[in-house]
Formats: C-alpha cells, structure tokens, sequence
C-alpha cells in the first residue's frame, strides 16, 4: 500500500511541476499603454506610437503588452516602461491576462 501511496505522490509532483512550467511563454508583440490599448486604435509610424505611449504612461495610464487581438497587463511595470511603444520580445509566465515578465528585449521590425 505505501508502495502506491509513494507511486501516487511522485506523479503528483511530477504533473504539477509540468503544469507550472506550461504558464512561462515567449511572446512577441509591443508595449503599448492601457488607454490606447483599449481603443483597439494604432498608431503609425512607430516614432508616434513612442512618443503617444510615453505621454499616457505619464499621464497615469499602465504599460501593456500587446501581441496580435490579445492584451496583457504586465505585473511589473517598472520592467518594461523603458521600452514604452517599441517592439519587443517577452519572456514570462501568464497568469489569466496578466504576465510577469522576467526578460525583455527590443525586438526589430
């Protein structure tokens, strides 16, 4: 009986450990700011966008990723506001519609 309690147990933390890892992604897309992400809106060329997401970031509006139709809340804006309106490369775990992000890089167009 311990036999397959131990059996048991060990499949147990085995599947959680590979359900924790299924959330870390890699995603690719940019930081926009919570207003204008909303509006479903773009800007055009990037040099505006910057300039716009930076101006809404001061203005009290949240740092966002964007990548394609989906858009996540970051967890820890401090990370990302360097990178306001630029494309970027994003590694981190999701949880629901909020990532936290533990690396980030511009990303070319």
């Amino acid at each position: 009986m311990k036999k397959y309690l131990l059996s048991f147990a060990l499949v147990v933390c085995i599947s959680a450990s590979f359900a924790f890892r299924a959330d870390e992604v890699h995603l690719k897309g940019y930081i926009e700011d919570s207003t204008c992400a909303a509006s479903k809106s773009q800007m055009s060329p990037v040099d505006s966008r910057i300039a716009c997401v930076k101006k809404c970031l001061k203005s009290g509006a949240s740092a966002v990723l964007v990548v394609g139709d989906k858009v996540y809340k970051i967890a820890n804006q401090k990370d990302v506001v360097k990178f306001a309106g630029q494309d970027v490369a994003v590694d981190g775990t999701v949880t629901g519609d909020t990532i936290q992000v533990t690396k980030i890089t511009a990303s070319k167009s």
